[in-house]
């Protein structure tokens, strides 16, 4: 059974089988390179994630800070000019 008008030799079928192999191996090298760049990129993306992160904190931590402070001085500043018993006169 021999197929008709089709004769191929061993050295195409060689030369064939080497094109897929280069194709092959070019195609799991590139995906390996892509696969390192996407882990230097997860590692930059979540290292600059952290910093933000952290300086939100930094942020919310200073504004409930003056969020307490500011209402008290407010107080504090109030009662002191009401009880010092001077008279505030605006000038002309």
């Amino acid at each position: 059974m021999q197929p008709e008008g089709h004769e191929v030799s061993h050295l195409e079928i060689y030369r064939l089988l080497i094109e897929v192999k280069t194709t092959l191996d070019l195609t799991l090298k590139r995906n390996e390179e892509e696969r390192a760049q996407d882990e230097k990129d997860k590692t930059d993306i979540f290292g600059r994630l952290g910093k933000l992160e952290n300086r939100m904190a930094q942020v919310m931590i200073i504004a409930i800070t003056l969020s307490v402070l500011i209402p008290v001085s407010v107080e504090l500043f109030g009662t002191a000019l009401v009880t010092s018993g001077e008279r505030i006169e605006r000038a002309r």
